[in-house]
């Protein structure tokens, strides 16, 4: 497991800024915190690291605990709760299949040729 990513005071204002304008992504209903839901919010963090989440799952425990197991599962760090409303973030990870560089075009002189070969010998 990769080292631990610790957020400070300044980098949790700015994430909370950001995700004023968000709206919620993903809603834990009545039926809790289940697999797909997990998957789900796991899958939305790939992809934007920075997620709200509703919790519509009973009272004010209920949240607290589910709010826990979906930090300690996907490895988010919780940035903000207003409500039943949660914000969580995590740092995408590199992607292992990244994308080859294109080459860089060498500029042509003009009246050089390209290569050494393609000139007649003298």
């Amino acid at each position: 497991m990769a080292a631990e990513v610790i957020l400070h005071q300044q980098q949790k204002r700015k994430l909370r800024t950001l995700a004023h304008t968000l709206k919620p992504v993903v809603t834990v209903g009545g039926a809790g915190l289940t697999a797909a839901v997990l998957n789900e919010i796991g899958l939305s963090l790939d992809h934007h690291e920075l997620l709200k989440i509703k919790l519509s799952c009973g009272d004010k425990a209920a949240r607290i605990q589910v709010r826990e197991q979906i930090c300690s599962e996907t490895g988010a760090h919780l940035i903000q709760e207003i409500g039943a409303v949660i914000v969580i973030f995590r740092k995408k990870i590199a992607d292992k299949k990244a994308k080859p560089k294109k080459k860089a075009l060498t500029k042509r002189l003009p009246g050089k040729a390209h290569t050494a070969d393609s000139r007649p010998k003298r």
